[in-house]
């Protein structure tokens, strides 16, 4: 693990640099395609767990 301890002006351009890959990164359409995919995957896991949830509520009835 690394640790840095960056403070005062180094601290506020490392992560200034930090922040301007990160904006870059996510302006790619790899980065759209990603997030898409994470959140069809989460659309399609609330939808399984609700299921499960309902059929769940309605065997114990």
């Amino acid at each position: 693990m690394m640790f840095y301890r960056a403070t005062g002006a180094a601290g506020a351009i490392g992560c200034g640099l930090a922040f301007f890959c990160l904006g870059l990164f996510l302006l790619t359409p790899v980065a759209v395609f990603l997030l898409k995919g994470v959140g069809w995957t989460l659309v399609v896991l609330g939808i399984m767990l609700a299921a499960i949830g309902v059929w769940t509520w309605w065997k114990s009835r």
